[in-house]
């Protein structure tokens, strides 16, 4: 079998049409433009956004910081417990005069607890339910709600 041979005579191949042709750096350059976009949209900064329910997520650290007075006694029934969403602290009350803190953010995924009901604390975004001390009764939650500190002085509940 014979190969076609060129000659110099041969004309030039026809020019490329339909627009612009990118070059192989110009390329790789986007490429890295639209990883760098892809790796910002995906968050890595604080503050609150929603998982795919649409519930609202915490940021990593509770916001309430020692010495921030949650609100009275009075409002953590016994047998019961009180969320206090702006300083993101659960606070029970298993029995009389025994107060309990705890970080009122689900360690499965960052949702906020939303409910006490039945001695439980209850996350929505997917039903873990805690008991009165943190310990996780139901999944898909692994590990209890982080304990917080909190004293009672006065009828005043305050993170220490």
């Amino acid at each position: 079998m014979t190969l076609p041979t060129t000659s110099s005579t041969d004309p030039e191949p026809a020019p490329r049409t339909g627009g612009p042709a990118l070059g192989r750096r110009a390329m790789i350059a986007g490429a890295g433009v639209a990883a760098i976009g892809a790796v910002a949209a995906c968050g890595g900064g604080s503050g609150a956004t929603t998982d795919n329910g649409g519930q609202a997520q915490s940021g990593d650290a509770p916001q309430g910081s020692p010495g921030t007075v949650l609100g009275p006694a009075s409002a953590v029934p016994v047998g019961g417990g009180a969320i206090f969403a702006d300083a993101q602290v659960v606070v029970t009350q298993p029995q009389q005069g025994t107060f309990t803190g705890l970080s009122a953010i689900c360690p499965h995924q960052g949702c906020a607890v939303s409910q006490i009901t039945d001695g439980q604390i209850v996350c929505p975004c997917h039903n873990s339910r805690f008991s009165l001390d943190g310990a996780v009764l139901d999944g898909p939650a692994q590990r209890p709600l982080d304990p917080r500190q909190v004293t009672v002085a006065d009828g005043s509940i305050t993170l220490s």
